[in-house]
């Protein structure tokens, strides 16, 4: 485990944007998160608030987001493909209530203060399987201290993976924090994902492969 608690940011390599994928790109002006939005403390009460780590394609946010039109999404996600993506989905739906930090997750951690999110969601996150890249690992102590800070009271924060390796670290880690209760009701609560969770590609490509989703739901402990 990262036993310093360091943040490490990871920057991987992207594949080349297609010509629609560029044109799609330009439109994050228009949809991008504005940082000053965190000053406004009473938009965050008023409203509920639900940020996305690691969005991918953006087909779960986007489905959230088109169910859901007055709760307010925030997306962050390194990749400009996965970008362009969901850019063209918010687009072509003409969606309001969706905006999109490009970028390292870390950097945006550091930007805000507290109690701004509802829920949190980070679904299949990078396992980096090896031992010895464990400590690029998204979930660690710090980050998970980071996310209990800007949940709410009585926020939820949901995990996924297809990795077992990466749910057990991730188990360790919250009971190790001591900050969220697991709500697990049954033994095999981890193959149910949360009431309104729409599943991504990723996903579907993993089931096929014999690897299936765990799902872990856990509550901010005021």
């Amino acid at each position: 485990m990262n036993l310093n608690n360091k943040l490490i940011s990871v920057k991987g390599r992207e594949r080349p944007l297609s010509k629609k994928q560029k044109q799609s790109f330009l439109l994050l002006s228009r949809y991008a998160l504005n940082l000053s939005l965190f000053k406004d403390k009473e938009f965050f009460k008023k409203n509920k608030i639900c940020l996305e780590i690691g969005f991918g394609s953006g087909e779960i946010i986007f489905q959230e987001a088109k169910k859901n039109p007055k709760n307010i999404y925030i997306g962050i996600e390194y990749y400009r493909r996965g970008v362009a993506q969901l850019l063209k989905k918010i687009d072509d739906h003409d969606l309001k209530n969706i905006q999109i930090f490009h970028g390292d997750a870390h950097v945006f951690l550091e930007e805000i203060s507290k109690f701004f999110f509802d829920e949190i969601w980070i679904f299949f996150p990078d396992p980096w399987p090896k031992k010895r890249h464990e400590k690029r690992r998204f979930i660690q102590i710090a980050s998970i201290n980071r996310l209990y800070e800007i949940l709410k009271p009585d926020g939820k924060l949901y995990i996924s993976s297809d990795d077992k390796n990466y749910i057990s670290w991730i188990l360790s880690l919250i009971f190790q924090s001591d900050k969220f209760e697991w709500l697990a009701e049954s033994p095999f609560d981890w193959k149910n994902p949360y009431r309104e969770y729409y599943g991504s590609r990723y996903e579907e490509k993993g089931v096929k492969k014999n690897r299936p989703p765990y799902f872990l739901k856990f509550k901010k402990i005021d």
